[in-house]
């Protein structure tokens, strides 16, 4: 028998970040920016590194205050290595999510001193589908969600009288943290270093003084580094600008009203939202021969209480709501349900979760004939049968395997391995629905050339990417702007994707994206047409706010 060169698909998955790296990998260069929020974050970057400004972030000419530079500083230094590609930005992310597994792994071990519970916390985290569908977003809370396990593994350290390297690791953490999404870093530490007297044992006896001193100088260190970047982008950002990054935008996320664009929610709403975030394992976890009442003295069940518990309460409180606000807490119930599964208050079992997947992928491969019949679907009308095919037959796999996938391996993979699928669908579903090359590339020649183009309201950032722009793309707010505006720049050309400012004339360039369509009329054509009166006012018009 000659030996085998095929690769152990088996022992390849075995591994947490042998199976992320492989499932996660691929959408990293298949999948291209999705508007609006990715494209509007490649935008913030592109124009940093057009502009050579890297203290305020800027979109289409005007300051950006909804994020702090971090995330753009990441992308620009990745491009500096690679080139500008979309990719580069989603690498970034997935490279977070890597060091999230390896800073989670490390933290249960240091926790619980158990290596195969540490493996364990590992495949919690990673098949929990929130973390697995955003580990190669472009987006802030992967990032932010490493900056967190760093900083409690300073606070491990200053409970553990470590105090030099716990201030600086936890500082630091923090100070970053800030850098990548602001103030509500300190949310997702803050309750779990307050509690060290409670989970920590007798480690602080008689120097709890001690121990909150050094975490307020934490708190200190992180808000210096946080500060060195404020201030000076304050003073050259303006006054506006200032007010945004030191008020408003927290402000206006703890207060958020409902229809706002704070995202305002009920308070209730994380309960409905937060156990679909942590699918399979709501589903795939069964009561073990320990009652869990019996851990809730552990170390590392209060640790992880302290983390998750305060800080949804916190996050449910603010007015100010969106499922990924909690995606920093999943390495949270990643520990739990490792400890719990450790000392068998726990138990895997896939099979509910396998039927569901059953359920959810024949669903799926029935998208096309349902579509037609509720416009709700309209969106999937063009996905394949396949990708249902294959998520259900992965939940067969799950429900009816041999081993049933006792363990959290193989939940996990396959979770993970239905993202994947889910976004290969949705790149095969939405065709050139979410690619707007060609247009951008239009009103980027047409900049060059002189003629002036103008967008008939606010475009997000969606074109300033796709097409490398090297000057700002205009918004009008009203009909009444664009006709005073037509009528001096006949030459020029507006474009826009709001079904109000459709117009009779025939379009220079027409294309579907997203929901509806995106068109680009010669100004002096769309001038002389006017606008169909059976425009509607809602269907394909973006969410006007920021993440």
């Amino acid at each position: 028998m000659f030996p085998s060169n095929a690769p152990d698909w088996r022992a390849i998955l075995s591994h947490p970040l042998t199976a992320a790296a492989l499932l996660l990998l691929p959408i990293v260069f298949l999948l291209g920016p999705l508007p609006i929020d990715e494209t509007r974050y490649l935008a913030v970057a592109w124009e940093m590194r057009q502009t050579g400004e890297f203290l305020v972030p800027h979109l289409n000419g005007a300051t950006y205050a909804h994020k702090p530079p971090l995330l753009f500083w990441l992308i620009n230094a990745g491009w500096l290595l690679t080139g500008v590609h979309a990719w580069t930005a989603r690498a970034m992310t997935l490279l977070c999510s890597l060091a999230s597994l390896l800073l989670m792994q490390r933290l249960t071990l240091r926790l619980t001193g158990s290596a195969a519970t540490a493996r364990a916390s590992m495949w919690f985290l990673l098949g929990a589908i929130y973390f697995a569908l955003f580990s190669n977003a472009i987006m802030f809370d992967v990032p932010l969600a490493t900056c967190v396990l760093l900083a409690l593994h300073g606070v491990l350290d200053l409970v553990q009288a470590r105090t030099r390297r716990g201030v600086l690791l936890t500082g630091g953490a923090i100070g970053l943290g800030i850098l990548v999404k602001g103030p509500v870093m300190l949310l997702d530490v803050a309750f779990v270093a307050l509690a060290a007297p409670w989970w920590s044992g007798d480690r602080l006896a008689g120097r709890r003084a001690r121990y909150f001193g050094a975490f307020a100088l934490s708190i200190l260190v992180g808000a210096i580094i946080g500060l060195a970047w404020a201030i000076p982008a304050a003073l050259h950002g303006g006054e506006a600008y200032a007010r945004a990054i030191f008020l408003n935008q927290t402000l206006d996320r703890i207060g958020g009203v409902k229809g706002t664009s704070a995202h305002g929610r009920p308070w209730w709403w994380y309960l409905a939202v937060f156990p679909l975030m942590l699918l399979p394992w709501p589903l795939a976890m069964r009561r073990g021969a320990v009652k869990l009442r019996e851990l809730a003295a552990q170390v590392p069940w209060r640790f992880g209480m302290a983390w998750v518990a305060p800080t949804f309460v916190a996050f449910s409180l603010v007015g100010g709501k969106q499922p990924h606000y909690l995606l920093p807490m999943i390495p949270g119930v990643a520990l739990l349900l490792a400890f719990a599964l450790e000392r068998d208050a726990l138990r895997v079992r896939a099979g509910a979760f396998g039927l569901f997947l059953v359920l959810f992928g024949t669903a799926t491969a029935a998208l096309p004939w349902l579509a037609p019949r509720l416009p709700s679907l309209a969106f999937a009308a063009e996905v394949s049968p396949l990708w249902g095919c294959i998520i259900a037959a992965i939940g067969v796999a799950l429900a009816f395997g041999h081993t049933r996938f006792a363990q959290p391996a193989g939940a996990a993979v396959a979770m993970v391995a239905v993202a994947l699928v889910i976004k290969l669908a949705v790149i095969q579903g939405s065709g050139d629905r979410y690619d707007v090359g060609a247009l951008a590339t239009r009103i980027h020649d047409a900049q060059e050339r002189g003629q002036p183009v103008v967008h008939l309201g606010w475009h997000h950032g969606v074109f300033e990417f796709a097409g490398r722009l090297t000057r700002p793309l205009p918004a009008l707010d009203t009909l009444e702007s664009f006709q005073a505006w037509a009528r001096e720049h006949p030459d020029g050309y507006v474009v826009s994707f709001y079904r109000r400012f459709r117009f009779r004339a025939e379009p220079a360039h027409a294309q579907r994206f997203r929901g509806g369509e995106v068109s680009m009329w010669k100004a002096s054509d769309a001038l002389a047409s006017g606008v169909d009166p059976a425009s509607s006012h809602a269907g394909d018009e973006p969410d006007e706010s920021d993440d």
